[in-house]
């Protein structure tokens, strides 16, 4: 294993794949909240425009490249990347995605999540997880290894909301160089007191948990997760992956769960990922894509502390590298990618 990757990951999949669950939530469209998208409006498009950059090279049901208001194009280049150079198969699940790829997905079903400040967000939580988990177990039939990644905007904020009330302190990361940390936690208060719950008041029921205050991608991924419980799971992701490992470990959920995420975010010093990781027991491998070594200027952004993660990035690189897939392969393909991306015309 390359010295760009910790630890060394011990394994290499004879069939291994990449998921990826792409989801909305109406927290995501509070101003201020999210980078996945130039703009609060685009944010319903961006999961399903990364599904198409990574399956296809090209943007077809969104009317721009996915793009933070910072200007650093969205992760899913890195996972295209990665994805291109070791012939790794991919699958996107949709869970309550309003606005559909156009490649094929799995739907896991279930309604875009609601504003956490003012309603109950995923009141088909149980559903969805128990049809993910269906899915999970015809997988687990394909491969022996499966990288769980997400594309969701606002997704930290109700990640923070979830652990917060099953009694996790970790602060959460954020597509933004500068964390809005003071607004993401005056949110999670605002929903707290919407549904009577305060810190660690749900540690007891953390499917309520996902019903009041998480996003339809959080039981989806859940949901795949109890479905592969005999296969071997790495979480492709920062805080909202760490999230859901604090959620199965409130459910006593079993299996060979590890997580993969950038050097971007474990250096994120706004956030606590690698203890929130720690507080549960799992594996984190850290991987350093280079990008500083990139062309592009809306790629060396992550190496300034924009995006830092998303649609499984970290995770899809991980598994490159065990098709021996070099970091300077990854910094060069990730250009490669930016430069030929088919736009709408």
């Amino acid at each position: 294993m390359s010295d760009w990757i910790h630890p060394h990951f011990d394994y290499r999949p004879k069939r291994p794949l990449f998921l990826c669950v792409i989801s909305n939530t109406e927290t995501g469209k509070i101003p201020g909240v999210s980078a996945a998208g130039s703009s609060p409006r685009l944010t319903d498009y961006t999961p399903g425009a990364d599904a198409e950059l990574v399956e296809l090279n090209k943007i077809i049901t969104m009317p721009e490249l996915p793009t933070s208001p910072e200007g650093a194009t969205t992760p899913a280049t890195m996972t295209r990347a990665a994805l291109t150079l070791s012939g790794i198969p991919s699958l996107f699940v949709t869970s309550g995605l309003r606005i559909k790829p156009a490649v094929p997905y799995v739907d896991a079903g279930g309604s875009a999540g609601g504003d956490i400040r003012i309603e109950t967000a995923v009141p088909e939580a149980a559903e969805i997880m128990e049809r993910a988990a269906l899915l999970g177990s015809k997988l687990a039939t394909l491969s022996d290894c499966v990288f769980i990644g997400e594309s969701i905007a606002g997704g930290t904020t109700t990640a923070m909301a979830v652990m917060q009330a099953l009694g996790y302190p970790g602060k959460v990361s954020s597509s933004l160089s500068k964390n809005p940390m003071d607004l993401k936690q005056e949110i999670v208060d605002r929903a707290l007191e919407r549904c009577g719950a305060s810190f660690g008041s749900m540690r007891s029921d953390p499917i309520g948990a996902l019903a009041e205050l998480g996003d339809p991608m959080m039981p989806c991924a859940l949901g795949l997760m109890k479905g592969l419980r005999d296969t071997k799971v790495v979480l492709a992701g920062g805080t909202q992956m760490a999230a859901i490992l604090t959620v199965a470990d409130a459910l006593d959920m079993d299996g060979d769960v590890s997580i993969a995420t950038t050097k971007y975010i474990v250096e994120d010093k706004s956030a606590s990922f690698m203890k929130i990781v720690e507080e549960v027991g799992q594996t984190c491998y850290v991987i350093d894509p280079g990008l500083e070594r990139s062309a592009m200027p809306p790629i060396r952004c992550y190496a300034e502390g924009s995006a830092k993660e998303g649609v499984g990035a970290g995770g899809a690189i991980l598994a490159a590298s065990l098709w021996g897939v070099t970091q300077q392969q990854i910094v060069e393909e990730t250009d490669n990618v930016l430069l030929t991306v088919e736009l709408p015309k």
